[in-house]
């Protein structure tokens, strides 16, 4: 599922009252080790929430929130420490660790089941435009600066953990 065309946007809905909780704002990844911690939500009354992953499921058409999920509030959760919003981790450069320079975040993957990333990383807008580019799985990155310009990646990514196809990425892990 693609975060900012798919996710974004979702109605999240109480499992047992089915009363609008809110819309989903983003997802919370953890940068490196490539798993979705949470989701951040805009609720009726225009704050700001987050729900953790154990708190909520991912359907076709809605979000469906745990009867007794735990909102928490965005930065001083305990639960999604280490998330960061699926859009900051856009345009971060992927760099292996002998400073190469493969490409860029385009957009961020999460498989709904497992609540696992994938990165794609284009060289270029145009690449991008035109869907060249590859996948990472979102564990491949071995750190992530503070300033969330670059995201570290082994010697040989390219090579050895890149792939064409989503679906090819999602199985790598």
């Amino acid at each position: 599922m693609n975060v900012a065309k798919e996710l974004h946007g979702m109605t999240v809905l109480n499992a047992g009252s089915g009363e609008k909780l809110g819309e989903v704002t983003d997802a919370l990844i953890h940068a490196t080790q490539g798993r979705m911690i949470g989701i951040a939500l805009r609720t009726p009354e225009g704050e700001m929430r987050a729900l953790a992953t154990r708190d909520f499921f991912i359907g076709v058409d809605a979000v469906m929130a745990a009867i007794e999920a735990r909102f928490e509030t965005l930065g001083q959760s305990e639960a999604l420490t280490g998330g960061v919003p699926a859009h900051e981790l856009v345009g971060a450069n992927i760099v292996t660790e002998d400073g190469k320079l493969l490409g860029r975040v385009s957009e961020v993957y999460i498989s709904t089941e497992q609540h696992q990333a994938v990165y794609h990383v284009a060289e270029s807008t145009l690449q991008r435009f035109f869907g060249g580019g590859f996948y990472i799985a979102g564990n491949v990155p071995r750190a992530y600066s503070p300033d969330g310009v670059r995201m570290i990646v082994p010697d040989g990514t390219e090579n050895s953990r890149a792939v064409e196809p989503l679906a090819e990425a999602i199985q790598s892990r």
